[in-house]
């Protein structure tokens, strides 16, 4: 039986020529991370950043 070690959760890259579907540790609340995609290497700022008014 596995378990769950770390939740996740699944993010898509937005680049139109590679799309991969990929997953990223669920964070406490105010903490980010940058992940980099497997397929194309385009890196992002997960959670993405809220934007201000």
């Amino acid at each position: 039986m596995a378990r769950i070690v770390r939740p996740v959760l699944a993010i898509r890259c937005v680049q139109s020529s590679c799309r991969t579907l990929f997953e990223v540790a669920v964070l406490e609340d105010g903490k980010t991370q940058e992940v980099v995609c497997p397929g194309c290497g385009e890196h992002y700022v997960y959670p993405p950043p809220k934007e201000e008014n």
